[in-house]
């Protein structure tokens, strides 16, 4: 089975994604560019820290195309309180919900900053390496690829993504 995605597939399925972000009110926006390998998906939103006594942090989500890769690619920023923008350290404190990697070696393994390819700047980046191969497990029978996707690495990056991605699209149209 082919691992890799072109980049049609990803654009169509990021089309159809926003398309259920915007029927659950979810927030996530396309951003096209004439230059199609700069087209990106995109979340602004608030989230609150693993520590109970942490006030919240904004997390700006992108999902773009990997072309090297041929897969989608996530990456992200997170801002503490002050605006500051938070150190791959701090964010292994905050992010993961279940027991974080036991070495900084395991986080950089999955996670790593570097310049983004769209934005030249800064961002943290979930590593593409396996993701062809598992997506491609799911190539033939997911509703929106993207969606399983992000359903993949939502708990290393603490995505709260909503149930209702997943389903058909005539059940999600009548439910909500």
């Amino acid at each position: 089975m082919d691992s890799n995605l072109s980049l049609e597939e990803f654009l169509a399925a990021a089309k159809e994604f926003v398309e259920i972000s915007n029927i659950l009110c979810d927030g996530w926006k396309l951003i096209e560019n004439e230059c199609l390998l700069k087209s990106y998906v995109q979340k602004e939103c608030f989230i609150k820290p693993s520590k109970e006594d942490s006030l919240p942090m904004k997390a700006e989500y992108v999902m773009f195309y990997s072309l090297s890769y041929g897969v989608p690619q996530f990456s992200f920023n997170v801002w503490n309180s002050l605006g500051v923008l938070l150190t791959i350290k701090e964010l292994r404190r905050v992010l993961f919900i279940k027991e974080p990697p036991q070495s900084d070696e395991n986080l950089y393994s999955v996670i790593t900053q570097q310049e983004h390819p769209i934005f030249f700047r800064p961002y943290f980046i979930v590593h593409p390496c396996r993701t062809g191969e598992l997506l491609a497990c799911f190539k033939g029978s997911s509703t929106n690829i993207l969606v399983t996707f992000l359903g993949m690495i939502e708990d290393v990056i603490k995505l709260n993504l909503p149930m209702e991605y997943g389903k058909p699209s005539g059940i999600r149209k009548t439910s909500s």
